[in-house]
């Protein structure tokens, strides 16, 4: 059983994604139709720790940024539960995103702001800005499967983009990130059973967010190719007229693959000869 979770596609595709699966139904059943049906999507943030522990081991006090990503998770998992539990407005949930970037951000970069150049200068509030405007976006169409698509693709472009800039264990992470918000998904394809909630907006975008900054400045990953990321954000748009709900879900996920070809597809272009180990 060990040598088959150490398989590094068992720690970021198979586990994560039956994990959510399974868990997000398990939700439902124990705490009852309402309650279980709102914290749902908690399954995300849950099969993600767990992968991630498998993946790296937790450490305390943790010292490197990898090291921090899951305390920073787990941090935004609790509070996304509580704001849940209390059914907070959306305003609670903006302020708490924002509080969670910026807390990430400095935590992360703590004692190495003085080394930043003017690319990491231009990026950084980039990033920052980006997570907001996908929380704004996952809380306006929450109770569609456009918010899950969107943290769906990022975390699949963000990986493809970790795995060129040679950060096999980042992939690894975004991967794992990306099963286990599909696992959630297929609950609700194609028809829409729990909303996409603050416990997994939080969470899932404070992953994204950490992720992203070790990115840009403690890898050899393309920050620019992360930056075509960003018009996923408009995914939603797309063919709100429709009708047929499960198929403009997968029209939007098939616009969603595209934005993702480009983004991976430069960072491939960027690259230089001795940047990748693959």
């Amino acid at each position: 059983m060990t040598s088959i979770l150490d398989n590094p596609l068992i720690q970021s595709a198979v586990l994560p994604l039956l994990l959510s699966l399974g868990l997000t139904g398990l939700l439902r059943l124990v705490l009852g139709p309402v309650f279980g049906a709102r914290l749902a999507a908690a399954a995300i943030a849950v099969s993600f720790l767990i992968c991630q522990a498998l993946i790296q081991a937790p450490v305390f006090p943790p010292r490197s940024s990898s090291q921090k990503l899951p305390y920073l998770v787990a941090g935004a998992l609790l509070l996304g539960l509580l704001i849940d539990s209390l059914d907070l407005k959306a305003r609670v949930q903006q302020t708490a995103m924002a509080v969670l970037a910026l807390a990430g951000i400095g935590w992360l970069l703590y004692g190495r702001f003085d080394r930043i150049d003017i690319a990491g200068w231009i990026l950084l509030p980039m990033l920052f800005a980006a997570t907001l405007l996908a929380q704004h976006r996952c809380l306006a169409r929450r109770d569609s499967l456009d918010g899950g698509i969107l943290l769906l693709l990022a975390s699949a472009g963000t990986g493809a983009i970790a795995l060129i800039g040679a950060s096999a264990s980042m992939a690894q992470t975004c991967f794992a990130l990306m099963a286990a918000t599909g696992g959630f998904l297929l609950w609700n394809w194609p028809t829409l059973r729990f909303p996409l909630n603050a416990t997994a907006q939080l969470s899932a975008l404070t992953a994204l967010l950490a992720l992203g900054t070790q990115m840009l400045f403690y890898t050899k990953a393309n920050g620019w190719a992360l930056l075509l990321l960003t018009p996923l954000l408009l995914v939603d748009r797309i063919g709100r007229q429709m009708e047929n709900q499960p198929l403009r879900a997968v029209l939007v996920t098939g616009s969603a693959v595209a934005i993702c070809a480009v983004a991976v597809g430069t960072a491939w272009m960027m690259l230089e000869p001795s940047g990748s180990g693959y």
